[in-house]
């Protein structure tokens, strides 16, 4: 019964290791400046500047996710080179989340429906959620 409850232990441990925390702090980072991207692109639509009126709505949605995706994986980066103090492991860690940035990116410059983003994002992250955890 002791190995069982040792076995239970190391196992808590590898669910809150350095990089699950790093994922959640920078998926509400990036969280964060999606809504904020929302709210400057509407702001500036809103104003009326010279070239504001030329996006359209889901242009803005698109640009604020893409914004969002870019904070993400900045975040991510500087997280796991200050935990881990390696810029190659920060890199690993990071990388495999920069399509998702590229993908956004291009729905708003094409519409692309957002429910394909979002279920395109999803199942993506999936890949890249493992790939990020099997960086040691």
């Amino acid at each position: 019964m002791g190995r069982r409850v040792g076995k239970r232990r190391e196992q808590s441990q590898d669910d809150l290791s350095p990089t699950s925390i790093a994922l959640l702090a920078a998926f509400l980072g990036g969280v964060g400046v999606l809504f904020y991207g929302e709210s400057l692109l509407h702001d500036l639509q809103d104003s009326g500047g010279q070239h504001a009126q030329v996006l359209a709505d889901w242009q803005v949605h698109m640009g604020a996710a893409c914004m969002g995706a870019a904070a993400f994986v900045v975040i991510l980066y500087l997280l796991e080179l200050l935990g881990r103090q390696s810029k190659l492991i920060a890199w690993r860690s990071s990388w495999p989340w920069l399509p998702l940035v590229g993908f956004t990116a291009i729905a708003t410059v094409i519409h692309i429906p957002a429910y394909a983003v979002i279920s395109a994002c999803v199942i993506y992250s999936v890949w890249a959620y493992r790939r990020t955890h099997s960086v040691r």
